[in-house]
């Protein structure tokens, strides 16, 4: 420490349970806080991409806050159009648009409100699953970690004073 002071040392098994505990909950965060994004008619259209492997699918929900037309534009790697769905929808309705892509690559997708107002909910589904190892990593680092743990106190000498009853 810079002030000359003496900080314990970490012990390992507290390391690894840091680290486990950090995966699951960060898993938990990436997986669970899925939040809509607002679109308005007068708003820029709604743009984002994501990297998908063969058979990989990306959900469009569209909730209409009142009569709107929804058009959803999806776009390759080359810049090629390969959806374009457009939906009308009264106030209060929702409507789901799905794409499967055929190939891997980057794919980027634009949702746009011609009229009126709403909400849209992108949701990437993973057919080979590769965003859920965090989990698996995460119990395997908590295990491993309380596994140290027991280890580090059975060799933990004892102190211990004994005295004569005398």
């Amino acid at each position: 420490m810079s002030g000359g002071g003496v900080a314990p040392v970490m012990k390992m098994s507290d390391v690894f349970l840091l680290l486990g505990v950090t995966f699951l909950l960060g898993g938990l965060f990436i997986h669970g806080l899925v939040s809509p994004t607002s679109l308005n008619a007068d708003d820029e259209p709604y743009s984002n991409g994501a990297s998908l492997l063969k058979g990989d699918t990306i959900e469009f929900t569209i909730t209409a806050e009142n009569e709107s037309l929804v058009a959803v534009e999806v776009l390759d790697e080359e810049g090629d159009v390969v959806l374009t769905k457009s939906i009308s929808l009264l106030s209060g309705d929702s409507d789901s648009i799905n794409f499967e892509a055929e190939s891997k690559g980057f794919y980027s997708y634009t949702v746009e409100l011609t009229e009126g107002s709403g909400e849209v909910v992108v949701d990437v589904d993973r057919k080979l699953l590769i965003d859920f190892i965090i989990y698996p990593l995460g119990i395997i680092c908590v295990v491993f970690g309380f596994y140290k743990r027991k280890d580090e106190q059975m060799n933990e000498s004892i102190d211990a004073v004994l005295e004569s009853n005398d």
